[in-house]
């Protein structure tokens, strides 16, 4: 069997059914390019007692070392965050599927609901975009057009930063608001401005949270210390969720 187990967003999210799983398990791996811990990798072995085969994007994506020994042993994946909250974790288990390994899923808390801790309500939120670090020829602008798609119907945007960890590259929030002026600056357009009100987001879901609001050229002076990172664009705002945003 191949279980994919989330650790959650902090140390101590790791579930009692997820560490039952890991005690009866013959190998264990770590998906570790798509998120952050506030933990080290000897931190979690020592907790659940096993040694941890860590596995980067080639290894996780093309490889899957995970998936050839789950023919015959029980194996897990754990995956920060919760475990099916990237879309290359629905792949490896449909191709699971197909190469008849029996799959099981043991969630945790994840960056969809600890935006929840802004006081905005998830119902208003519309689609979630991701913005990458930008790299030589490679600017793609697709999430500012869901930024106005969510606009026009009323939907809070979250922004996803790009990190990748093992080169220690992380987009700031600062990095994510630049982009976003640049772009409607480049369009012509008024759908992201100094004006913009926004709400910045560090390491939620861990004991030193950090969550900041503000006309965007006001958040763009805020240091919000270590990763990972979102950004949030809110719609109109009802009354509860402006008055929770005041104390913040």
């Amino acid at each position: 069997m191949l279980t994919l187990i989330g650790l959650g967003l902090d140390w101590k999210d790791l579930s009692l059914k997820a560490l039952e799983v890991l005690n009866k398990c013959d190998e264990v791996y770590l998906e570790n390019y798509t998120s952050l811990s506030n933990y080290t990798i000897l931190q979690l072995e020592k907790l659940i007692g096993k040694k941890i085969k860590v596995l980067g994007r080639k290894q996780t994506e093309e490889e899957m070392p995970f998936l050839k020994e789950a023919h015959l042993k029980d194996v897990a994946l754990l995956i920060y965050g919760d475990p099916l909250s990237a879309t290359t974790h629905f792949e490896i288990l449909e191709i699971a599927k197909k190469k008849k390994v029996e799959t099981k899923i043991i969630h945790a808390p994840s960056i969809f609901t600890a935006i929840a801790e802004t006081g905005l309500s998830l119902y208003k939120f519309g689609k979630v975009a991701s913005i990458p670090i930008p790299e030589k020829n490679f600017a793609p602008e697709s999430f500012f057009d869901i930024l106005k798609e969510n606009l026009l119907i009323g939907a809070h945007t979250l922004f996803l930063l790009d990190l990748k960890p093992d080169l220690n590259k992380f987009l700031s929030i600062k990095d994510a608001i630049d982009i976003l002026l640049k772009i409607n600056l480049k369009r012509k357009e008024n759908s992201f401005t100094e004006n913009t009100f926004v709400i910045g987001c560090a390491r939620l879901g861990t004991t030193d949270s950090l969550i900041k609001c503000g006309k965007a050229k006001d958040i763009l002076k805020i240091n919000f210390g270590e990763p990972p990172y979102c950004l949030i664009v809110p719609a109109n705002l009802n009354h509860k969720e402006e008055e929770y945003l005041k104390i913040i």
